[in-house]
């Protein structure tokens, strides 16, 4: 009964000691080799052979995964050489693998040509309210020679039963244009362009012609407000960019975010809501996604020899003591007798004869694999956490000497630290930003505290989609020899190694690192991404059948035939002969807590070599930010010295500039300075430009005469 106890007890044993089955093995040798089809079929076996065991499972499930990219990575090197059918056959291995994964069935129909249905992003225009009711008629009407404006557009009118009104600062002066084979609503945009005034719809028969300037574009303006949800970018990251690029020359748009909903709301006109949807639609895009594999492996080799002879103790010892007595110790010295040699004893050290050689190998490997998203940075550990003690003294009593010692403990990690931060190319190729660090214990030092060995790698490389780094070459080879025997004797030559010893250690350590990176998507790009977003370029409704932009040679042409054809009055015409500082308005309405602009024009005959002036507003309604330098000032070289004084507290802003070159002026007409105002409380300010003192190249002084502004805080 004992006997088959013990038997029994055997077998538990072995059976406990084969803890993986033969198919693991076989499919861990299998996946080491880079053989992953037949890594996948011995992982099956293993699974079926245990289900329950989750090391199986997930070695399967890397094991597909891996077999998958394998097989992506060769369809997409089959259909550069051209071989669709046998690209085909790989595409489908791949999704044999990973049936759920739709990117590599879309990516197998847009290569081998097959069509891929996509989901356009639905635009919503943003509309007014109210819409003309029109007759879908086009209009034949032609002004060859000089009419009253106001005439043109009551014709326009009543061709097409609409009602035009118009603004009180609406100036009647002459023209004439061709509106042959035009909608009602082009015709009207394109004398309104080449008329600088612009329309407003009223109800839908009613319109009104209003001059276009800052203060009629605030009044008359609808604005809209639309909020978008963001899926990929930060709404704050954005915000300030957004902000810039919907800027006008004379406001921003108000941007507000929420960062729990991570949205974007804007309000501005219909126009600039539309242009902020079609720019974050082009930025709201999922970042690239790569799985990067890594292969570490860490070979150490130590040698150790010992050979020659040692001694346990290189010393003599002597002592007395009396043979009678039995005595060793305290002796009376009456009976101290050295006539007797057994009473002396003589302690020679023991002699060892070695001849030890000892070889170890280390292999160390760690196969992790990482994904992660473009631009994030991938961090990988794996080790252990070394406690290192450190000793402090501290007082024992206040204002006391510190003498009592206190240990505390830092842990170090030891192992394994991989970071790496990947970008991804429209080349279908990977920069990483690797950064990795190996640890590892190497010996003991003073007071037996460890040393770790370290091995650090920082690199910047850039990779094809499947392609393999190889990065080897971090050798530490150290070599130690120690010789130890009888003072003098061990240097005498050849005899010297009877009384000597020698150890010798021979320490090697090489780390071997592959890294394979996998694109699993990229952003998503189309043509409309790549198409430019015109700005500046106002829409023309032609009709219900046909909404398009207007074209820009149209465009010009409009501006081209304005200046052409339109007609200065006199008092224009003598303003037009006076140096001027001016502002673009007479009066500008803006709300509370709002950032504005406000130019500050130039028109001057003579050359303007130098100039001093001041710009006064009220500092309890508006505050100034900064001062903007203009386009005429840059005429005077390129660093021009320019003098700007900012005082809002008694509401005076002082400006200076001068050429860079001696003899060198400016003239013509342009803008000195922008002022960017952000408006308090609700209240009037009135912009005053008092204190022009201006010269000539030559030191003649100029005179200028300057008109002022009325801001409306609301």
């Amino acid at each position: 009964m004992r006997k088959i106890t013990f038997l029994l007890m055997i077998c538990i044993f072995l059976g406990g000691c084969v803890t993986l089955s033969r198919s693991y093995k076989l499919g861990t040798e299998a996946a080491i080799s880079k053989d992953w089809d037949e890594a996948v079929r011995h992982y099956e076996r293993a699974v079926v052979e245990d289900p329950k065991n989750s090391v199986y499972r997930i070695a399967l499930f890397r094991a597909k995964i891996s077999a998958s990219n394998f097989h992506v990575f060769n369809a997409r090197n089959l259909s550069n050489q051209g071989k669709k059918e046998e690209a085909r056959n790989e595409y489908e291995k791949a999704l044999a693998y990973e049936p759920s994964n739709r990117m590599i069935l879309e990516e197998m129909k847009q290569i081998l040509g097959e069509p891929v249905k996509k989901e356009k992003p639905k635009e919503v225009r943003v509309r007014p309210p109210i819409q003309l009711k029109l007759k879908e008629e086009k209009i034949h009407l032609k002004f060859p020679r000089e009419a009253s404006l106001r005439s043109i557009f009551q014709a326009l009118g009543k061709h097409a039963q609409v009602n035009i009104l118009f603004d009180e600062q609406f100036k009647d002066i002459p023209f004439s244009i061709d509106l042959e084979h035009m909608m009602f609503e082009q015709a009207l945009e394109s004398l309104c362009l080449a008329t600088k005034n612009f329309y407003r719809i009223i109800d839908e028969r009613t319109i009104i012609v209003v001059p276009d300037q800052p203060i009629k574009r605030a009044q008359y303006d609808l604005q809209a407000i639309r909020t978008f949800y963001l899926s990929n970018v930060d709404a704050q990251d954005i915000q300030v960019a957004l902000t810039q690029m919907l800027r006008t020359q004379f406001k921003a748009p108000s941007i507000i975010i929420d960062k729990n909903l991570n949205s974007v709301t804007v309000r501005d006109v219909p126009e600039v809501i539309e242009l902020a949807e079609k720019i974050i639609r082009l930025w709201d895009k999922p970042k690239g996604e790569v799985i990067i594999d890594l292969e570490i492996m860490e070979v150490s080799r130590m040698k150790l020899q010992q050979i020659g002879v040692s001694l346990d103790k290189y010393m003599v010892g002597f002592s007395y003591g009396d043979e009678t007595t039995g005595e060793t110790g305290w002796i009376n010295l009456k009976g101290i007798d050295f006539t007797k040699a057994e009473n002396f004893q003589v302690v020679l050290p023991s002699t060892f004869l070695q001849f030890l050689e000892s070889d170890v190998d280390t292999k160390i490997i760690s196969q992790p694999r990482l994904r992660g998203v473009e631009g994030e940075k991938i961090e990988y550990m794996v080790g252990d956490q070394i406690p290192i003690p450190r000793t402090t003294f501290t007082p024992i009593a206040a204002g006391g000497i510190a003498q009592q010692p206190v240990t505390s403990f830092e842990y170090k990690d030891v192992g394994i630290d991989v970071k790496i931060t990947p970008r991804i190319h429209f080349e279908k190729e990977i920069t990483l930003e690797l950064e990795i660090k190996i640890k590892s214990l190497g010996g003991v030092g003073y007071g037996d505290l460890p040393i770790i060995s370290t091995r650090e790698v920082k690199n910047i490389i850039r990779l094809k989609d499947g392609e393999t780094n190889l990065l080897a070459g971090l050798l530490k080879d150290e070599e130690r020899r120690a010789l130890k025997g009888i003072a003098g004797l061990k240097n005498i030559p050849v005899l010297g190694s009877l009384f000597s010893n020698t150890d010798k250690t021979i320490q090697q350590t090489d780390v071997i690192l592959t890294i394979t990176p996998y694109i699993i998507r990229t952003v998503p790009m189309s043509k409309e991404d790549a198409e430019p977003l015109w700005v500046g370029v106002g829409e023309s409704s032609v009709s219900k059948r046909e909404d398009r932009p207007l074209p820009i040679s149209e465009f010009r042409e409009l501006e081209l035939e304005r200046a052409k054809i339109r007609r200065e009055t006199p008092a224009e015409k003598e303003a037009r002969r006076k140096n001027q500082i001016y502002f673009d308005t007479a009066s500008l309405q803006v709300p509370q807590n709002r950032e504005f602009r406000i130019p500050v024009n130039i028109r001057s005959e003579d050359e303007v070599s130098n100039m001093s002036f001041n710009i006064d507003f009220n500092p309890k309604v508006l505050e100034l930010k900064e001062v903007v330098i203009g386009n005429f000032v840059r005429q005077l070289g390129k660093t021009p010295p320019f003098l700007e004084n900012i005082d809002n507290s008694s509401g005076r802003c002082t400006i200076g500039f001068t050429s860079e070159e001696i003899g060198k002026g400016a003239s013509g007409t342009g803008t000195v300075i922008t002022l960017v105002f952000k408006s308090l409380e609700k209240g009037e300010s009135r912009l005053i430009v008092t204190g022009i003192s201006a010269n000539s190249p030559t030191g003649q002084s100029l005179s200028f005469e300057s008109q002022e502004t009325l801001i409306i805080v609301q």
